[in-house]
């Protein structure tokens, strides 16, 4: 069993132009807590991960693959490997977002 509180202040900061912290790494999988200010985009990009995306608060639109996508607080999104994809948070308040990312065995 792990156990880890998800608190920004105890997780490692990661360096990516947004505010993200990796909260869980092991083996072929990640968590990380990712959060975009009002207006704020994520640029389009693709990996070799498994992701379901978690919004814990805020309005966004995620765009895979040229589809835009508008998610809100308590939804959540899978995503394919390899697709194309960028966030941009649509709200007025901060977008937090859960990541969980997976490799393909």
């Amino acid at each position: 069993m792990f156990q880890k509180p998800v608190d920004t202040g105890s997780t490692t900061k990661l360096s990516l132009p947004q505010d993200a912290w990796m909260i869980y790494k092991f083996d072929n999988h990640e968590v990380i807590r990712l959060d975009l200010k009002p207006g704020e985009s994520i640029d389009n990009h693709t990996n070799d991960w498994r992701i379901i995306f978690y919004l814990i608060q805020g309005d966004g639109v995620l765009n895979i693959q040229g589809r835009d996508h508008q998610v809100t607080t308590n939804q959540f999104i899978a995503v394919e490997s390899g697709l194309k994809r960028y966030w941009t948070n649509t709200g007025e308040n901060i977008l937090k977002l859960l990541v969980i990312k997976s490799l393909l065995d």
